[in-house]
């Protein structure tokens, strides 16, 4: 059996998976080298990006395992018409993604995006901030999405003392912490209970644009979005527009579209708005989380086993 590692894992891990397969034909290289040698041809493929042309180079593959859990930067079609199988980094990226959000929502009822801005002018505005802070505790989280991502979150608003709503398209068992759950079909009448609005979903051709014009619209006046999902998710402008006019409170932005957002994004400027892109999956913990998923997953393939994490190329999720 051969596997090709085109992705980043600290040398111990990469360690430990050789020798927890000694069997395996295991190989390393970057991601720009992948299909380099022509004499090695994977059945197995463990990466980061994958794109239609390194597809093409490599004929005998039969399984790819991302680390990401989202896959719309994949190339899906291709992988569904040759029927190869994509598992994604689902579990992995859970804990640091919902304590950016946690992270985000304290730094607005604390006041700190003011309160750091004035210390770099090394400015006194205690009499103009600490009128506008306020408490999590009792106020009201939507968490659209619960994933590996929304459920993480649900665990972690629970124990500031929040009311922690959970909207999926179907419900999700297990997860400890919702107050309420309801259905997507259900958003409408959610968004204007809310004081703060979660985004943890992928960017699907169901899910793009969810955060439309109309729904932002329909949110509680003076409350806070946040979007760690895709940028697509969100209707950009609009939200722009809300933030502008002071509909919206602020909003936390881990994800933009596009990405880097160009200079001249009024989101760079705005004082009621946190960005800090696309960092909030990163973690010292990331390696260990995906090659323990890896080796999980590489046993299963190996003895006939079901996968986790197998993505339904059609929903692209």
């Amino acid at each position: 059996m051969r596997v090709l590692i085109a992705t980043e894992l600290d040398s111990d891990h990469l360690d430990c998976l050789r020798a927890s397969f000694p069997e395996v034909d295991m190989r390393v290289a970057g991601r720009h080298e992948a299909a380099d040698d022509p004499t090695f041809s994977p059945e197995i493929l463990f990466c980061g990006r994958l794109t239609a042309e390194l597809l093409d180079r490599l004929p005998d593959l039969r399984w790819v395992q991302v680390r990401s859990a989202g896959v719309d930067h994949l190339p899906l079609a291709e992988l569904a018409r040759r029927n190869i199988i994509l598992t994604n980094g689902s579990g992995a990226h859970g804990v640091p993604v919902a304590e950016t959000v946690i992270a985000m929502m304290t730094a607005f009822a604390t006041g700190l995006p003011a309160l750091i801005r004035a210390q770099d002018r090394k400015e006194w505005v205690r009499p103009a901030v600490a009128p506008c802070r306020f408490e999590l505790e009792n106020q009201t989280l939507l968490v659209v999405g619960l994933g590996d991502l929304g459920s993480a979150l649900v665990r972690k608003a629970r124990g500031l003392g929040m009311r922690v709503v959970g909207c999926d398209r179907q419900e999700v068992a297990g997860i400890a912490g919702l107050t309420r759950f309801v259905m997507v079909n259900e958003l409408d009448n959610s968004l204007p209970l809310a004081d703060h609005v979660a985004l943890c979903l992928p960017l699907t051709r169901h899910t793009a644009g969810i955060m439309n014009e109309h729904r932002i619209r329909l949110m509680k006046k003076g409350a806070y979005l946040y979007n760690v999902g895709r940028g697509g998710l969100v209707d950009q402008q609009a939200l722009i527009e809300s933030l502008q006019r002071g509909d919206l409170a602020g909003a936390g932005l881990d994800v933009t579209d596009p990405e880097p957002l160009p200079p001249d994004s009024p989101l760079w400027s705005m004082p009621n708005v946190l960005l800090t892109q696309h960092v909030g999956g990163a973690s010292p913990h990331n390696s260990r989380r995906v090659a323990d998923l890896f080796s999980e997953n590489l046993h299963r393939y190996m003895n006939g086993y079901p996968l986790l994490n197998v993505v339904d190329l059609e929903l692209g999720y």
